[in-house]
């Protein structure tokens, strides 16, 4: 007979619940997946995704938001919440840079950072089951984050190339 163990028995370790396992396997391909011989020095397919301008910074948040979709439905505080949405947020604003933003993107490691505080909370005991609440300040912080990250993106970009077009 199998031995059943309890829900922060399983997190001791500092994991995720096996839900939410492929949050922590994403933020490796995109924060840390490549490492420069002879350093310490990690790094991902985010910084790489965000070189393509404004379009490679919208994919990385997409990403994320998928991620907080799903931790919002496997049940978290509006605390951590809050600081997720933070992380994904200044993540995405310091992209929006040319090459400064990514080389920062590089450093800040938003999505290791999101993962790092969830399993904290995971393995704090203070996971609850998803309230309503949360999920309604998540879909409607989520909407409103699109609609000024995509208004913004499109500012930005008719103006580079309104100095660029006028420059010739």
């Amino acid at each position: 007979m199998k031995k059943q163990t309890s829900f922060h028995q399983e997190l001791s370790k500092k994991e995720l619940p096996k839900e939410l396992a492929w949050i922590d396997k994403t933020s490796t391909i995109l924060d840390d997946v490549f490492k420069i011989p002879a350093t310490n020095f990690r790094f991902g397919f985010d910084p790489l995704i965000g070189l393509v301008p404004v379009v490679g910074d919208f994919v990385g948040f997409a990403i994320s938001a998928s991620m907080v979709l799903s931790i919002v439905r496997h049940g978290v505080s509006l605390p951590v919440l809050t600081k997720i949405l933070g992380n994904i947020t200044f993540d995405y604003l310091v992209g929006l840079f040319p090459f400064l933003g990514d080389f920062l993107d590089v450093a800040y490691k938003s999505n290791r950072r999101n993962v790092d505080i969830l399993k904290d909370y995971y393995t704090s005991g203070k996971h609850t089951a998803s309230s309503k609440y949360v999920v309604w300040f998540a879909a409607i912080g989520f909407l409103i984050l699109l609609a000024g990250f995509v208004g913004g993106s499109i500012y930005l970009t008719w103006q580079i190339l309104s100095s660029f077009l006028g420059s010739l």
